[in-house]
């Protein structure tokens, strides 16, 4: 092989290692001497980091400890737990759904032991513990960035959501706005505060706002059912908004339990999956699931994407970078999608 042919193969690993191109193969691969730096600081590693099924696993202590998160593992349980804030991460080896804040948050890659260490994917982490993830493909390094800016993230409901329940579990991840309890931290203070939810209530009324203070979701009783708009804002000491402005605000769809189709499983046991929208391509772009299961779409590009189905079942809104869709697919069948504003991305669903 000449020295092109490598250096195109190479880079074709590395960019398959963040989900850029598909990977044929199967089983853990060695990618050729990849490193990492968190703010422009090197991160070593204790075992080469490995390619699987397109994603890249590093060991999870040196790259959580690196973003300041603190590290542990729950033997009995067989369960890596990440904390940072007031952000608890709990993923178990081998096991496809991690949970974030005690919501159920899908993987496309699991934990796994290998010779004896602990490896996670990198990007799950990272972007889940507010931190930016980029590459260059020339350098074969991975780099992390910390914005330090305030944000939010709204773990579930999912944004077009339908829950056959009438008790809604609100998830939450803050990052770089420490939670404080306003009964004993009035005072205004920069970087301090906590979080406002509105369930189909006035948001801008801080009085019927549900108050976070603390990482736990927040649970609202006896829900009728119907479309709800929750809309969710960080605010400081005096429960006024912070500036700019971090604020989210999303719709979803409550049903009796009674109304759920038979052979759907129930949301809490039912099966999820996720697809990316990434480089003008679904990935993947053929998935097979059973029948109940969920689908979460999630743009990672910078320009404006919808999940269409070509017969009209299903249509997503616009979805900026970083927004969601999520489907909950009940019946056998093949549906195909595609994004509206670029009809040659397709994909298929296959419902057994």
């Amino acid at each position: 092989m000449n020295k092109i042919s490598k250096m195109l193969l190479t880079t074709a690993l590395f960019a398959a290692m963040l989900g850029t191109v598909p990977v044929a193969a199967q089983a853990p691969v060695s990618p050729a001497s990849v490193s990492a730096t968190f703010n422009g600081k090197a991160i070593t590693f204790s075992e080469q980091p490995l390619l699987s099924h397109g994603r890249l696993l590093v060991p999870y202590r040196p790259i959580a400890e690196a973003i300041g998160a603190v590290v542990g593992y729950e033997a009995a349980t067989k369960t890596v737990k990440v904390t940072k804030g007031t952000n608890t991460y709990l993923l178990p080896l081998e096991s496809k759904t991690a949970t974030l804040n005690g919501v159920p948050v899908a993987l496309d890659e699991p934990a796994r032991v290998v010779k004896g260490v602990t490896m996670v994917p990198i990007r799950f982490v990272s972007e889940n513990l507010g931190v930016d993830v980029k590459y260059d493909a020339a350098k074969q390094t991975v780099s992390l960035q910390s914005t330090n800016k305030p944000s939010l993230r709204i773990l579930g409901p999912t944004k077009d959501a339908i829950l056959y329940t009438d008790k809604v579990k609100v998830g939450v991840a803050v990052f770089n706005h420490a939670l404080t309890d306003f009964r004993t931290h009035m005072e205004p203070h920069e970087g301090q505060g906590h979080v406002h939810i509105w369930l189909d209530t006035d948001a801008s009324d801080p009085k019927v706002a549900y108050k976070m203070i603390n990482g736990e979701p927040a649970v609202f009783e006896h829900v009728k059912p119907g479309k709800h708009t929750l809309t969710v804002q960080l605010v400081g000491n005096n429960h006024q908004p912070i500036k700019p402005e971090v604020k989210q605000v999303i719709t979803f769809t409550t049903k009796a339990a009674s109304d759920q189709p038979k052979g759907a499983d129930k949301a809490e046991s039912a099966k999820k999956y996720t697809v990316s929208i990434s480089e003008f391509a679904f990935k993947p772009d053929k998935l097979t699931i059973e029948a109940g299961s969920t689908v979460t779409f999630t743009n990672l590009d910078d320009v404006d994407h919808t999940v269409s189905s070509k017969d009209g079942s299903f249509n997503s809104e616009s979805l900026g970078k970083n927004d969601t869709f999520t489907m909950t697919f009940t019946e056998a069948g093949e549906y195909e999608f595609y994004c509206k504003p670029h009809n040659f991305m397709t994909g298929k669903i296959i419902v057994k």
